[in-house]
This record gives structure tokens, C-alpha cells and sequence, in this order.
């Protein structure tokens, strides 16, 4: 059984809202994009504007990601550590348990 966190992290809230935000900028910019090269008489401007969010979509999904990635790692780190000081503190208490870790 894993010990309990002490606070819980918003990391996992966080990665979850930069997903989401990020797929769909990402989406609906394809769609803008696709709709401009096809019509007739778009100007060059609206092209650099769809390419900047498209681009901040993708931005957003990496993010995201990463972000989620770093909490699970934080998250072991943070178990490992208390399980540690647990086995720390008994070793403190029986000194024939100490002798066998």
C-alpha cells in the first residue's frame, strides 16, 4: 500500500486543461487553415494568424504532456522518500530491524 500524500498536487488538473485547450486550438486551426487555402481572396495576414495558433496548439499538447509525465515522476520520488523515512523511523525504534535493512 502506498503512503498518502500530504497535499494533493494540481499537476494532473493542470496537464488535463493544457490537453484539452491545446487539441482543440490544434483542431480548429487545421479546420481555419483548410478553409482559407481554399477560398478565393483570403489575405496573406489571416495565414501567419491560423500557422500562430495552430503552432500554440501543438505548443499546448507538449506542455501538457510533459506536464503529466513530471508528476508521475514526482509522485514515485515523493512515495519512494516517505517510504524511506517510515523505514528510518523503525529502524529507530527496534535496533534488530536496523541490522537486518
Amino acid at each position: 500500500m502506498q503512503p498518502i500524500q500530504s497535499k494533493p498536487s494540481s499537476a494532473a488538473p493542470t496537464a488535463l486543461v493544457y490537453i484539452t485547450i491545446g487539441s482543440l486550438l490544434t483542431v480548429w486551426s487545421g479546420v481555419w487553415f483548410l478553409y482559407e487555402n481554399n477560398t478565393e481572396g483570403s489575405h496573406r495576414g489571416i495565414f501567419y494568424i491560423c500557422g500562430g495558433l495552430l503552432l500554440t496548439g501543438i505548443a499546448m499538447l507538449a506542455i501538457g504532456f510533459s506536464i503529466g509525465k513530471l508528476h508521475k515522476k514526482a509522485q514515485e520520488g515523493e512515495f519512494a522518500a516517505q517510504a524511506n523515512a517510515a523505514q528510518a523511523a523503525a529502524a529507530q525504534q527496534d535496533p534488530a530491524l536496523a541490522r537486518k535493512l
